[in-house]
């Protein structure tokens, strides 16, 4: 998935998800650099925010698994940072 910040403003990722059955590790890449994002299990759920990111630039998610998984739910907004 491609999130791409259309502005020099100062934007966050707000991240929701959830996981029913299944591992997923969940990354993103800024800058040729990949970081990890958030870790969920079965039944697990995780909400939160990133760091700020400054700049018109393309932010990469990357959602890998170890395997099947089930009754997942993600979601990925870029909001304006309030500074």
């Amino acid at each position: 998935m491609k999130l791409k910040n259309n502005s020099a403003d100062e934007v966050f990722i707000d991240y929701e998800g959830s996981l029913g059955e299944g591992n997923i590790k969940v990354s993103y890449d800024f800058n040729d650099a990949k970081l990890n994002l958030f870790d969920i299990e079965t039944e697990g759920s995780v909400d939160g925010k990133t760091e700020t990111f400054t700049g018109n630039k393309a932010i990469y998610i990357i959602i890998e698994s170890d395997g099947k998984c089930n009754d997942g739910n993600f979601s990925f907004v870029l909001e304006k940072s309030e500074k």
